[in-house]
């Protein structure tokens, strides 16, 4: 994710004035969230500049503003655009989460060959999970330091259905659905997209899922009520970047376990994806 670029250099980028209207937007409701969480990623100073940027241009005859800003402030604000989005669809807002998304990609078509390169992450874990009359087993990271148990419900909400991927308690958790008692499971975090493999899997789904290692890095894995095993902890090395793709493949037939293979890896928002299904 990004590239080569030299620091201190200004990109220009040009936008619509409803788009740069909505970065001015996003970059407001960044700062303010940042002064509650203790600003983690040093991203304020970042779009306090951008918020200056924006307000001192003007429209040109053809209703659009030319934006210049540093690889750096483009890469936060891509990063604000991403949240702001997945925050919208997670609220039912549509057109909100379509406007951080249009504005987004407005600036990488311009600017994404300048935008600063990130070090992934890249790890792997199997386990056997044993998911009895549980719906399937969760991706979590805990609200307290070293409470690697699902707190919001002991028990998963009864109206959940059977999708293969989706988020609950607020969207603080992934839940995996399991169609058997028991499930092998294989997890991985990477530094990029790998290629879905429909040859190798009878369903795969996508969702995006915002994972970050603040304030607590681990990824745990669990069964609904019960104490979770830690994977592994989420690098800060791809901030400030903290949208994640969650890819679910599965094989469920003829087999008296499931095979899982779940993957993650930093990407940008976008809506949930079926590349195949049973």
């Amino acid at each position: 994710m990004g590239h080569m670029t030299v620091p201190g250099e200004f990109w220009p980028v040009t936008l619509t004035a409803s788009q740069a209207s909505h970065i001015d937007l996003v970059a407001h409701e960044e700062i303010i969230g940042q002064a509650r969480w203790g600003d983690p990623r040093n991203v304020t100073d970042e779009c306090k500049a951008v918020e200056r940027a924006i307000r001192s241009e003007r429209r040109n005859e053809n209703g659009q503003m030319e934006v210049a800003l540093t690889a750096g402030q483009w890469d936060v604000m891509i990063a604000a655009l991403d949240r702001a989005a997945l925050s919208a669809m997670y609220r039912g807002e549509p057109d909100m989460a379509d406007s951080s998304i249009q504005a987004r990609d407005a600036v990488l078509a311009q600017a994404a060959d300048h935008l600063p390169a990130h070090t992934g992450q890249r790890a792997t874990a199997r386990h056997r999970l044993a998911v009895e009359d549980a719906p399937g087993y969760l991706l979590l990271q805990p609200v307290r330091r070293g409470r690697y148990l699902w707190t919001g419900n002991a028990r998963v909400p009864a109206d959940l259905g059977t999708a293969p991927l989706t988020t609950i308690d607020h969207n603080r958790l992934v839940l995996a659905h399991a169609g058997a008692r028991e499930v092998d499971v294989e997890i991985q975090v990477l530094p990029e997209a790998p290629d879905p493999d429909p040859a190798s899997w009878e369903a795969i789904t996508e969702i995006t899922k915002q994972w970050s290692p603040f304030p607590y890095p681990e990824l745990v894995l669990a069964l609904p009520g019960q104490e979770g095993t830690v994977l592994w902890n989420l690098t800060t090395e791809v901030w400030p970047h903290v949208t994640y793709r969650v890819r679910l493949s599965v094989n469920a037939s003829d087999r008296a376990a499931e095979e899982h293979l779940l993957q993650m890896w930093p990407d940008h928002t976008a809506p949930p994806t079926v590349h195949k299904q049973r």
